[in-house]
């Protein structure tokens, strides 16, 4: 992905000039998780949603970064339930990881998105950013 934090400007960019473009929400979220900034992804697929409430990767990720951030069981839940809908199991997986990091998780919750995770087939790259 190169250098993050252009990276980073490059998508904010892009939302500058069309922040109805809510594919771009997701991207940026990704680039601001891996930079370890959980609430500013979290917000980012917030956004996104707005613009597109039903995508099944933005509800996902949404999921995994609100889980990342509160610990919340019911947001694993909602992981693992949107999980099996995620075509790109590598992106899936790294959500289940993000998720999976959270603080004071049920251990039978972790366990269950952990199989999730060792059951999957890595898919090919991982396109558009997801």
């Amino acid at each position: 992905m190169g250098d993050l934090h252009q990276t980073a400007a490059a998508f904010e960019c892009a939302l500058l000039l069309d922040s109805a473009n809510w594919s771009l929400c997701p991207d940026l979220a990704d680039v601001r998780a891996e930079q370890g900034d959980f609430p500013a992804a979290a917000r980012l697929v917030e956004q996104g949603l707005e613009h597109e409430p039903h995508e099944v990767t933005l509800r996902a990720a949404s999921a995994a970064y609100r889980t990342r951030l509160s610990g919340s069981s019911d947001d694993l839940s909602a992981l693992i339930a949107l999980a099996p809908e995620l075509a790109n199991t590598t992106y899936r997986n790294l959500l289940i990881d993000y998720a999976c990091a959270g603080p004071k998780l049920p251990r039978r919750f972790v366990a269950k998105a952990r199989r999730i995770r060792r059951n999957s087939v890595p898919s090919a790259a991982r396109p558009a950013g997801r």
